[in-house]
């Protein structure tokens, strides 16, 4: 599967160091196919024009639904039905529960998913460049920080995870977008925290003039990478991320599945109606009457064969979705492993999002301790991320939190 990166007024793709530029969003999907190559035309999209918003938003602990009602009076794009929208996994903190929001403020993503897919692209999955951007770091800082700032000469688009756990989406266009970008980063190199920060850039120059401005601080990770770079990474996105933003397939049901089979055995009967009364139709009618009426069963059959094609299709689909187990043996596993003698848990909760655990200080705790089980929690088999993991040793009640990859 190929990603592909819409962002703004132009494509990029993966090993290609040029962009793929198109006049206005209907002449997007014309332009992809006159300069696609590859043979295999299955991709997924990170989609981010120019008017595409993310915004923080305090919500309930709840499934979509019960989101879009609680989200619908002050974001009302969340119930129209041409605007796609999605959210990040929900976080708690304090009694309270935030996401940032992704939405369309202009329909568009219908549109174009149907004039990729009339050009011969199957598009598996559509996500925020946000989303896409969180996926890439190799792993985080000591802290849990983290900050990726996409960057070209007229766009940015940046992604901030604090050691506290707050989240933060900054996206636009600007004519010094340097000066953006600073304005944005410019408190980072001042905490004492460590903080992993990787741009994404399609000119190195730019990260070089930006460092200029703000100078990297010694608790820094830096990285950097091309977006060409970037998008040949296989950068792992859960299939049941909230933050997908095509709706999901819908699923065959059992009684509309018993009709799609009684299409099939119609489409059987039919084939064998056609053999066994061509002898019938000879004796009553001449050969012209004949093949008309072999030319109609034609016709019917090839209709009653496309709709038995469709049932296979979407059974192919119900199985593609299905999502791969959470790891929930593994974090059993890990969650006893360095666990300071001093440290009494209480609680282990876990659900699709993640997992919370619970506990408290029976007596003094070294620090160093207090590390060593950080470090099993997060070891090489861990597949989730610890958010909220406090550096320094509790003195009473803890709680620690993580979210699935």
């Amino acid at each position: 599967m190929i990603t592909v990166l819409l962002w703004g007024d132009r494509w990029w793709l993966p090993h290609h160091r040029l962009p793929v530029p198109f006049a206005e969003p209907g002449q997007a999907a014309d332009m992809l196919a006159s300069a696609w190559r590859d043979p295999a035309k299955k991709i997924r999209l990170v989609y981010q024009p120019d008017d595409f918003a993310t915004v923080a938003v305090d919500c309930p602990n709840a499934n979509r639904a019960t989101l879009a009602v609680a989200l619908a009076e002050e974001h009302p794009v969340v119930f129209h039905p041409g605007h796609v929208w999605s959210h990040e996994p929900i976080l708690g903190a304090h009694g309270s529960f935030n996401t940032l929001l992704h939405y369309e403020t202009r329909p568009a993503l219908f549109a174009l998913v149907q004039q990729l897919q009339d050009h011969g692209f199957t598009v598996t999955s559509v996500w925020p460049m946000a989303t896409w951007l969180n996926a890439l770091p190799p792993e985080l800082s000591d802290s849990g920080a983290m900050t990726i700032c996409a960057i070209e000469p007229d766009r940015f688009c940046l992604y901030r995870h604090s050691g506290d756990g707050v989240r933060a989406v900054r996206a636009g266009r600007h004519g010094d977008v340097l000066t953006a970008v600073a304005a944005h980063l410019g408190g980072v190199a001042a905490k004492t925290e460590t903080e992993f920060v990787l741009y994404v850039t399609t000119d190195d120059a730019l990260v070089e003039k930006l460092n200029e401005r703000i100078p990297v601080s010694e608790a820094q990770v830096v990285g950097v990478l091309a977006v060409w770079e970037a998008l040949a990474k296989q950068a792992v996105i859960n299939p049941r991320h909230p933050a997908q933003l095509l709706p999901p397939v819908p699923r065959v049901s059992f009684p509309p599945f018993l009709t799609l089979l009684a299409v099939g055995c119609l489409v059987a009967a039919l084939g064998l109606a056609g053999f066994q009364g061509r002898d019938y139709l000879a004796a009553r009618t001449g050969r012209a009457e004949i093949e008309a009426e072999k030319q109609t069963l034609r016709r019917e059959l090839a209709l009653l064969q496309r709709n038995e094609a469709d049932l296979l299709r979407l059974a192919a689909e119900k199985a593609s979705l299905s999502p791969d187990p959470l790891a929930w043996a593994a974090l059993l596993r890990a969650v006893p492993q360095g666990l300071p003698p001093s440290v009494v848990l209480t609680r282990l909760r876990a659900d699709r999002q993640g997992f919370r655990l619970d506990g408290g200080v029976s007596a003094g705790l070294p620090e160093a301790q207090w590390r060593h089980w950080r470090d099993c929690l997060q070891g090489a088999e861990a597949r989730w991320t610890l958010a909220g993991f406090e550096s320094a040793p509790p003195t009473a009640d803890f709680t620690v939190r993580g979210l699935w990859r």
